[in-house]
């Protein structure tokens, strides 16, 4: 019996207590403030479920990149051992080079290794005339010792670079309005040759610097002579390393 007077009692101050907010703002008001703060919910519980999905889809896609980033025992060995069979290539073609050109002036030609690339560097005065494109008669002899160590070394990528000084074109001005277009010029016709005499055209690539990278300064006639240069740059081939980092993100990002 206690307990159903408590009952009616609270009853009775809910009922009073809404006659008190009826008295002071109209129904229609009320059931405006009502509808918005339910919408307001309404909305706010939509985001947060759409915000828990997003975590969970990031936690999921977190944990699918650690596990292809590391890497096996077994995969880091065949990634070593791969460094190191190119290491011995551009080591190996090193001294084939530097064998083959040994009676050349090293101020002539130059050879050194550089970041696991193999760096052939031969001033413009054995391979071109002065403000030329055409190769010297003399140079073919070079560029065929070149080309007999490049074939006896496959698995090789070669970027042949033509570099000039800062002189302006002046010879072939017509033909080349600036050093940058010649020096295109100069290196494609080095490809040209070695492919004549043998090196797969898929492994060469032609390249002009014009002056943009000079290695000594076009202020004396000593820096403009060491600026005149084409540059042999060897490097292994890495299609399977490349394959192995993009096999591992595709399978990363396969699940999305």
């Amino acid at each position: 019996m206690m307990k159903l007077s408590v009952t009616i009692f609270r009853a009775f101050v809910v009922v009073a207590a809404m006659g008190v907010i009826s008295s002071c703002v109209s129904k229609k008001k009320y059931e405006e403030a009502v509808n918005k703060a339910a919408a307001e919910k309404s909305s706010l519980e939509s985001s947060l479920a759409e915000a828990q999905e997003e975590s969970e889809r990031l936690k999921s896609e977190m944990a699918q990149l650690e596990q292809n980033l590391n890497m096996s025992k077994e995969e880091i060995a065949q990634l070593s051992e791969t460094v190191k069979v190119n290491n011995t290539k551009v080591a190996g073609l090193q001294n084939a080079i530097t064998e083959a050109f040994e009676t050349y002036d090293q101020s002539q030609i130059n050879v050194e290794e550089r970041d696991g690339k193999l760096y052939i560097t031969m001033a413009n005065s054995i391979l071109f005339d002065s403000g030329r494109d055409r190769l010297k008669s003399e140079s073919k002899e070079v560029i065929s010792t070149l080309a007999e160590v490049f074939k006896a070394n496959q698995g090789l990528n070669i970027l042949v670079e033509g570099h000039t000084d800062n002189d302006p074109v002046v010879i072939h001005k017509a033909k080349y309005k600036d050093n940058w277009q010649l020096s295109v010029a100069r290196s494609l016709n080095v490809v040209r040759e070695l492919e004549k005499m043998g090196v797969n055209p898929a492994r060469m690539t032609a390249s002009g610097k014009g002056d943009t990278q000079p290695i000594a300064s076009n202020d004396s006639d000593e820096g403009k002579i060491a600026n005149r240069r084409t540059e042999f740059v060897v490097a292994p081939k890495i299609d399977g390393l490349y394959r192995m980092y993009k096999d591992g993100f595709e399978g990363s990002t396969s699940g999305r």
